[in-house]
C-alpha cells in the first residue's frame, strides 16, 4: 500500500494542476469578455461625446454665420442710409 501512495499522490496532484489550468483558462476567457464589454462601453461613450461636440460645433457655426450675416446686413443698411 505504501508503494501506491506516492503514485496516487502524484496522480491527484496532476489532476488538481489540470483543474487549476482549466479554471485559469476559463478565468482568462471571462476576464477577456469583461474587458471587451468595457471597451465597447467606452467606445460608445466616446462616440456619443464626439457626436455631441460635433452638434455643438455645427450650432456654433450656424450662430456665427447668423451673426456675420446680421452684421453685414446692418453695415449694408448703414451704407445705404449714408448714401441717401
Amino acid at each position: 500500500m505504501s508503494s501506491t501512495k506516492p503514485l496516487l499522490t502524484l496522480l491527484a496532484t496532476g489532476a488538481l494542476v489540470s483543474l487549476a489550468a482549466c479554471n485559469t483558462v476559463q478565468g482568462v476567457k471571462q476576464d477577456a469578455h469583461v474587458v471587451k464589454d468595457k471597451a465597447v462601453e467606452v467606445k460608445d461613450a466616446v462616440v456619443d461625446k464626439a457626436i455631441e461636440i460635433k452638434d455643438k460645433t455645427v450650432e456654433g457655426g450656424k450662430a456665427a454665420g447668423q451673426a456675420v450675416g446680421s452684421g453685414l446686413e446692418k453695415a449694408g443698411d448703414a451704407v445705404k442710409d449714408a448714401t441717401h
